[in-house]
């Protein structure tokens, strides 16, 4: 079966929306994170060892997306989302370049807590790939204000981006993948001869059937906005 490059950007554009929906989950938990912590501070109980490996998890779970986000909207995007565009937005250098020394160094970035906030203590020294000294200045921020704080900037960023492909008609599945679907050992039997017989037909419904991808990728990026104005507007109690 032949797969063009036009093909496969459409089917990045399919895939856009859930890699956004997995950006939201992770800053959700983030959230949650600094606001649990922030609970038992106040009602002066000791925040749970856990507790500080959860929100690092979430949080390094957090800057993958946005490198998956960058990359994957690259893929039909143009001109393409580059490094330097996310460097511009508040926190952006930092999520860059935290995201580096945590994938290729392993560091932690979140090991500091004062008065129930998380915070990066100290600013990151690292070598990088070039073997070039570099020193990562943090926010003055806790990580809770300043995930919400780049995630509203990243969301606009986006959604500026694919404002332009508004009306996308997203990839359909063709008569050659519903074969390549049937032949999987998957499928119970009885369900792929239901399907092999009426093949034609739900061909025919599935290449007629159109969705919207990029559209629900911007309504998305709107919901994680308000999401980050209502969160970054009240403090946890």
């Amino acid at each position: 079966m032949s797969f063009s490059p036009q093909q496969h950007q459409l089917w990045v554009t399919n895939f856009f929306s859930g890699k956004i929906r997995e950006f939201f989950y992770h800053l959700r938990w983030v959230v949650r994170c600094c606001d649990e912590s922030m609970v038992d501070f106040r009602a002066q109980r000791p925040t749970a060892g856990p507790s500080h490996e959860e929100v690092l998890y979430a949080y390094s779970a957090l800057t993958n997306t946005v490198m998956t986000l960058k990359d994957g909207g690259s893929t039909f995007l143009e001109p393409k989302i580059d490094w330097s565009d996310i460097d511009q937005l508040r926190h952006g250098l930092f999520m860059h370049e935290c995201r580096n020394a945590a994938t290729h160094d392993g560091h932690p970035v979140i090991s500091g807590w004062a008065d129930g906030k998380f915070f990066v203590p100290s600013n990151i020294k690292r070598y990088d790939n070039k073997s070039r000294f570099v020193q990562i200045a943090v926010p003055s921020a806790d990580v809770r204000t300043f995930c919400l704080e780049f995630a509203k900037d990243f969301a606009e960023l986006l959604e500026r981006r694919l404002r332009p492909l508004q009306g996308t008609v997203g990839a359909t599945n063709a008569l050659a993948d519903l074969d390549e679907i049937l032949q999987s050992n998957l499928i119970p039997q009885e369900v792929r001869n239901s399907l092999q017989e009426n093949k034609n037909a739900l061909a025919a419904q599935l290449a007629q059937a159109k969705t919207y991808p990029i559209d629900a990728a911007i309504a998305l990026l709107i919901e994680i906005q308000h999401y980050c104005d209502a969160q970054l507007a009240v403090t946890p109690s």
